[in-house]
């Protein structure tokens, strides 16, 4: 049975029953208590990162650049990343990277997904050497839907809690691609 009255100030009081305003309340708490910015707990998301970087070894940069320093653009970048392999493990020591190769219009894995900084920068090294053994004529075509496509199926096997990330390292002006990269590349 609900009784109603009044209160001295006026309020209508509802005995015996729920008000609207008595769930929106229990809403609020339960809410509150779940809520964990308001109780000063930290929720990480995407801590664990999924890299693969993507790296352009067709035939467009194994010229000199004039701007670079004494070397091909493919010496430079392979510079970089190794420097770039220690920074991403010190900054993400759960994560893990991957690298793929792009050259006459396909893509290989270079190293697959692994938290191993060791086995990356031995494996840039050993491009270095491969590009050496070419020569400068070597490396056919750039291909980003192929390394977009090997990349991505790879990172598709990967846990959905962590972000999955594919980095592009071209020095290529243009793509030769099987389709259309837009609209048949995974997504």
């Amino acid at each position: 049975e609900t009784a109603v009255r009044e209160d001295e100030e006026g309020r209508i009081i509802v005995h015996g029953g729920e008000t609207d305003a008595d769930m929106i309340r229990r809403r609020r708490k339960r809410l509150e208590q779940n809520d964990y910015a308001q109780r000063n707990r930290r929720v990480v998301r995407d801590m664990i990162r999924y890299v693969y970087v993507l790296i352009d070894c067709s035939r467009w940069v194994r010229d000199k650049d004039p701007v670079l320093p004494p070397g091909t653009k493919i010496e430079a970048v392979i510079g970089v990343l190794q420097e770039f392999v220690q920074e991403y493990y010190d900054q993400n020591p759960l994560s893990h990277l991957g690298f793929v190769l792009m050259k006459n219009g396909e893509a290989e894995i270079l190293t697959q997904l692994s938290s191993s900084s060791k086995t990356h920068k031995l494996a840039l090294q050993s491009v270095l050497e491969m590009v050496s053994s070419e020569g400068p004529n070597g490396g056919g075509e750039f291909s980003l839907q192929n390394g977009l496509e090997v990349a991505g199926r790879s990172l598709g096997h990967q846990p959905r809690h962590g972000s999955r990330e594919v980095v592009i390292i071209c020095g290529a002006l243009s793509s030769c691609d099987p389709g259309n990269v837009l609209t048949e590349t995974l997504p």
